[in-house]
């Protein structure tokens, strides 16, 4: 409640001083499943396979976790990809402690080639995906 609280005063006051209209702040407590959109999947590993090489690319199996992407393509109509890319060292994902996850404290990403590489990555599928099409 008291996290919930400071949250919706800073929520309310970003909006006041920014002069924007109040927010609709609505809480939740639960994510709807996140599925990948079959052709968008086909059609980002084709596109990222050409970037970045067919063997840096693939599909991991579906897994049970919690994560809220899944609101964004519901929210606003569209089809949904969520990928990951690699950027932890060798010794971390073949050590003996368990990989940390994406939303861990623990994940820390090495910086570079992470960022390069998912710049290179964003930008070419949003490049591709903004290409007039027959």
């Amino acid at each position: 409640d008291h996290v919930l609280a400071a949250l919706r005063r800073v929520i309310l006051a970003e909006a006041t001083a920014s002069a924007a209209p109040e927010p609709t702040i609505d809480e939740l407590y639960r994510f709807p499943l996140l599925v990948n959109d079959e052709a968008l999947t086909a059609e980002a590993v084709s596109v990222l396979g050409e970037v970045l090489g067919p063997d840096k690319v693939g599909q991991i199996p579906p897994s049970m976790g919690s994560e809220d992407f899944g609101h964004l393509p519901q929210a606003i109509d569209v089809p949904g990809v969520f990928w990951f890319f690699g950027g932890l060292t060798d010794e971390v994902v073949d050590g003996d402690e368990p990989v940390p996850s994406i939303h861990s404290s623990l994940f820390a990403p090495v910086i570079e080639p992470t960022l390069s590489t998912g710049v290179r990555a964003a930008y070419a599928m949003l490049s591709h995906r903004l290409q007039p099409r027959a």
